[in-house]
């Protein structure tokens, strides 16, 4: 009997140290840093965090602790809150009938991934009409200069940097535009793209990764400055590439909440998450890829796939932009 009392209580103080932490990591999803590093770290994995209120809720009502049960078990409410609003729920939707269907590819490709041809060789198996690709080295761009994404893309944008911030974007489009921009101190490319519905701009995303206080401002600072672009763009949008940012972020949630639209959320299924690409029977935890449209672009379907070498999934989209579309005026 005193063996098993004892066993209770340490039962008792082990619950009560596991439902504190969880209880923090919900104060923290809720408050949504954007300064703090580590902060921003388990904002985008608190959904899964709290997988552990389950079990301890469970324990809890079995060893008839009360409040820790009640406690847990609004642990529990608080991980399927979280949870079902990280699903997405509709799938693929049919596009108007009137409207150019246009496939993109969005893949953070890794600056020393050793399988660049395979996976240049990979996405132009696809067909995609546009490929916005991330983490372009010269070495990385060497690579996709042998690989069938070369040759069967005539039109292209390159802007390869060491390490991560190199982007180059390929297009069966011509592109009437294409230069390299800077976002908040960091290059992003920036193409128009003559469809056959009009002018099309797509924004190659790479946002600074928040792993330092410093970079987590800039990470911050920079979705204000692609709201701007949105918000001024003469023509149809596109932000697509690695956000290294959730919906639970607050920077990317208020870009979301301004004049554009998340496709996952409107033709995703399941979680999409694209990171990290385990190798292994884990699925990624994050979705730090996305692809953003403003109002003029519907969204047909959004396909998350493995990406050879890379530690991101890719994204395959289909958009639809109306086939009546007119570039509008910029003042």
């Amino acid at each position: 009997m005193a063996s098993a009392s004892r066993a209770t209580r340490l039962f008792g103080v082990i619950g009560w140290v596991v439902a504190c932490g969880l209880s923090a990591a919900v104060v923290i999803r809720v408050w949504r840093s954007d300064s703090i590093s580590i902060l921003i770290g388990v904002q985008g994995v608190a959904v899964w965090m709290l997988m552990v209120a389950y079990p301890l809720a469970a324990v809890a009502i079995w060893k008839r602790r009360i409040a820790l049960s009640i406690t847990a078990a609004a642990l529990v409410a608080c991980q399927i809150v979280l949870m079902v609003g990280a699903i997405g729920w509709h799938g693929a939707q049919p596009l108007p009938a009137d409207e150019q269907a246009i496939r993109l590819v969005s893949a953070n490709v890794l600056y020393d991934n050793q399988h660049i041809r395979e996976l240049g060789d990979d996405i132009a198996a696809e067909e995609p009409d546009v490929v916005v690709l991330q983490e372009v080295t010269p070495e990385v761009l060497t690579e996709l200069g042998r690989s069938d994404l070369w040759t069967m893309y005539p039109y292209r944008m390159t802007a390869p940097e060491p390490l991560f911030h190199g982007a180059a974007t390929f297009s069966k489009y011509p592109i009437d535009d294409g230069h390299s921009i800077d976002v908040g101190g960091s290059p992003m490319l920036l193409t128009d793209l003559q469809t056959p519905s009009g002018t099309l701009r797509v924004i190659n995303v790479h946002t600074v990764a928040p792993l330092t206080t410093q970079d987590a401002r800039s990470w911050a600072g920079q979705f204000p400055d692609l709201a701007k672009m949105v918000s001024t763009s003469p023509y149809p949008i596109v932000l697509a590439g690695d956000f290294n940012a959730t919906l639970d972020h607050a920077p990317l949630d208020a870009l979301v909440d301004g004049d554009v639209r998340d496709a996952f959320q409107e033709a995703g299924s399941g979680f999409g998450n694209t990171w990290p690409e385990w190798g292994g029977p884990l699925p990624p935890l994050m979705r730090l890829d996305h692809i953003l449209v403003n109002d003029e672009i519907q969204v047909g379907s959004v396909v998350e796939e493995v990406s050879i070498g890379s530690d991101h999934r890719r994204l395959n989209v289909e958009l639809g932009l109306p086939a009546n579309a007119r570039d509008k005026l910029a003042w």
